[in-house]
């Protein structure tokens, strides 16, 4: 029979193994993998893609210009009609496009995870991921990264903050980050590759680590002149 004091600790000790994860598999969704919302883009021709898109404020409209071998962002503030090319790539950017509230665009030109702040026309570096998901509240983004020299072939998923130089990773592999939960405050990443049967995990953002690689939390900072 166990005394009064050590039953609290075996029980403390069963709660906060559950809350762990137990040992890093997360638990099932709460709900629906949600992201922010994608700029819709067209393609004009096999060569030519364009897409425009709205800030969440109404202040600013974004235009993308890709080819092949080239990307370029325009943004126009309301009111002028005349657009400043903020961003120019000569890799074919950018896959994926959103705007966190209430005016900062996040994007990615593969590998680079970057945000662009039209009112300061400062663009920043924010890490190095295979792919991007957006959380709604616009704080955090998720993508896949290698899983570390041990298994140069498996992937897991990171999550950089978008306000600052942090880094989280999301224990075990993953194949993606299929989003975040509507509160923003847990990642849901998905185990297999099967799009028809995905298997999906969600893990706290309060739970995990900062033990980020080298190569994927990178920082830096330009302006549109420089």
């Amino acid at each position: 029979m166990l005394r009064p004091g050590r039953c609290c600790l075996v029980l403390a000790f069963v709660f906060l193994a559950a809350g762990c994860g137990a040992g890093g598999e997360g638990s099932a969704p709460s709900g629906p993998a949600v992201r922010a919302a994608e700029c819709p883009v067209q393609h004009v021709s096999s060569k030519l893609t364009r897409a425009t898109c709205r800030s969440p404020d109404g202040d600013w409209t974004l235009k993308l210009r890709q080819g092949t071998s080239f990307g370029k962002l325009f943004v126009a503030r309301r009111g002028q009609s005349k657009s400043v090319q903020m961003y120019h790539s000569n890799n074919a950017c950018c896959q994926y496009m959103a705007w966190a509230r209430p005016h900062l665009l996040l994007f990615l030109d593969y590998p680079l995870v970057e945000s662009l702040d039209p009112t300061t026309q400062m663009v920043t570096q924010l890490g190095s991921l295979s792919g991007m998901a957006v959380s709604p509240t616009g704080r955090w983004v998720a993508g896949t990264g290698s899983a570390g020299p041990e298994d140069p072939i498996a992937t897991t998923v990171y999550v950089l903050a978008v306000g600052a130089r942090k880094c989280l990773v999301v224990p075990g592999t993953s194949y993606d980050a299929a989003g975040f939960t509507r509160d923003g405050k847990a990642v849901i990443v998905q185990r297999n590759s099967s799009p028809s049967k995905p298997q999906l995990r969600q893990f706290s953002l309060s739970s995990l680590h900062t033990d980020c690689p080298q190569d994927v939390l990178t920082k830096r900072v330009t302006s549109i002149g420089s």
